[in-house]
């Protein structure tokens, strides 16, 4: 499945989908902030470099994401660099 990750400049991060249980399941919506994706994947400047980023780091990122849903579905899933 093609990447759906795309940059928010309000929120200075990247949203991108999880599918804890498989594609026919739920979808849930999760963030990596700037920062993160700077300091612990060296992304350079730019929203395109970021979501680049988050592309190539997906695996790792996903997979954090996917254990603090299950810890909390209930909260919002926003990654930062302290992480990782």
């Amino acid at each position: 499945m093609a990447s759906e990750a795309i940059f928010l400049p309000a929120a200075a991060s990247v949203q991108f989908a999880i599918y804890p249980d498989g594609y026919d399941g739920a979808r849930i919506i999760a963030r990596i902030d700037e920062e993160a994706l700077h300091k612990r994947f060296h992304a350079p400047q730019g929203q395109e470099k970021l979501v680049q980023a988050y592309a190539q780091n997906s695996d790792s990122i996903d997979a954090l994401a996917m254990e603090r849903y299950r810890a909390n579905p209930n909260e919002a899933i926003c990654l930062h660099s302290a992480d990782f």
